[in-house]
């Protein structure tokens, strides 16, 4: 092979590199933003379950409050209500005291 044509698969060579250096630097750039983009949503989604978790509770709360306020409400929903409460401070002292 002459000089020219060795320059020539050098020079190309090169180019393919140079192309193949800045696709991986606009795919590192693009898994940067997308990582960033997972975290905002995460954070997203945890803060939209806990607003969840407590709106449960309230509405729980509410559901227990109007079963044993109301006039002729509903005792037996409301002691029902009470025990499976109760029962899950159970398991929530039992997980505690596993912990420990």
């Amino acid at each position: 092979m002459n000089n020219m044509a060795e320059n020539k698969i050098v020079q190309n060579l090169e180019e393919s590199i140079d192309k193949m250096l800045d696709k991986y630097t606009l795919a590192t750039e693009e898994v940067a933003r997308l990582q960033m983009l997972t975290a905002a949503q995460q954070r997203k989604i945890r803060t939209l379950q806990q607003q969840l978790s407590d709106t449960e509770r309230a509405l729980a709360q509410a559901k227990l409050t109007g079963a044993m306020t109301s006039e002729g409400g509903d005792t037996k929903q409301a002691r029902a209500q009470i025990n499976r409460l109760l029962r899950e401070v159970d398991k929530c002292i039992e997980l505690v005291s596993a912990k420990i």
